[in-house]
């Protein structure tokens, strides 16, 4: 399943420790927040047989599409998807709720007679796919949609740029190591930071773990290290959020490229301050974009 997006916010506090002064942690409580991104509450059809495999259906299918999705009755502050059966029993009136519980998209849906009993995985799966891509283009785009951070140029006044080296990630379920290596790297170019292969004035390393969490959940820790080369430290940038059980077993998607894009921006405000007050300035100082 592909996600674009941790199940729950990710959000990103900074715990700094030996900094130049104007960058303690009494002075900077937060550096990275990554965006926020809905989730999708999926509750099963009343009435339906068939409804707990029909939802599941649905939570994949949103997965498919990097949205990510539970069966639960409700998820604070995530989209809420309702489906009502009509009296025929053969129509499912679906409809997708806001945050705030305002309908943001409907979707009528007939019933073939073999899904209201027994239906096949294949028939669900298609259903499914059907009614997802309804909503998704009714509500288009969906509140708090992840967007690709644009390419920043550097100042053609400020040309010299950190280098920086990230370390190899270490084994991760699915593609989570290569995705989140890639996605990093290409935010940190964006923010006007050189990612290196070798050396470099800062060294960038990203700790991940999964453990349990709730029923049906894991658990997503991720710490972004960020030091000198001679292994000092500057400054740490940590992110944790919930997801499907399982979810990360195969491509991470989009999800790879929100902790990516998120962590970044606290990387980057970590090295500028280094970069701006004399910690490393082997090229001269700049101030870094934004990713």
């Amino acid at each position: 399943m592909r996600l674009s997006a941790l199940l729950l916010a990710l959000l990103a506090l900074v715990a700094c420790g030996e900094l130049p002064q104007p960058f303690r942690a009494d002075k900077v409580s937060a550096l990275a927040r990554p965006r926020l991104v809905r989730a999708v509450a999926v509750r099963p059809v009343d009435g339906l047989a068939s409804a707990p495999a029909l939802a599941d259906a649905v939570v994949e299918a949103f997965g498919q599409r990097d949205v990510p999705a539970l069966v639960r009755e409700d998820i604070p502050g995530a989209l809420q998807l309702r489906g009502r059966l009509d009296s025929s029993g053969a129509v499912i009136d679906w409809i997708l709720l806001g945050a705030d519980y305002r309908p943001l998209a409907g979707y009528r849906q007939a019933l073939p007679p073999s899904a209201r009993q027994a239906p096949s995985p294949k028939l669900l799966a298609g259903l499914a796919g059907q009614a997802v891509d309804a909503l998704i283009a009714a509500a288009a785009p969906l509140p708090d949609a992840p967007v690709v951070a644009s390419a920043a140029p550097v100042s053609n006044a400020a040309p010299a740029r950190p280098l920086a080296r990230i370390v190899p990630i270490g084994a991760l379920p699915g593609d989570g190591a290569a995705a989140l290596e890639r996605h990093l790297r290409a935010a940190l170019e964006r923010a006007g930071v050189l990612v290196v292969a070798s050396g470099g004035d800062y060294i960038v390393e990203g700790r991940v773990s999964v453990v349990p969490g709730h029923p049906g959940e894991q658990v997503l820790k991720v710490a972004w290290l960020v030091g000198r080369p001679d292994g000092g430290p500057l400054g740490t940038i940590d992110q944790q959020g919930a997801v499907p059980k399982g979810s990360l077993d195969g491509a991470w998607g989009g999800l790879a490229r929100d902790i990516a894009e998120g962590g970044a921006g606290g990387i980057v405000k970590v090295i500028d301050a280094a970069y701006r007050t004399g910690a490393v300035q082997s090229e001269g100082a700049s101030s870094l974009q934004k990713p």
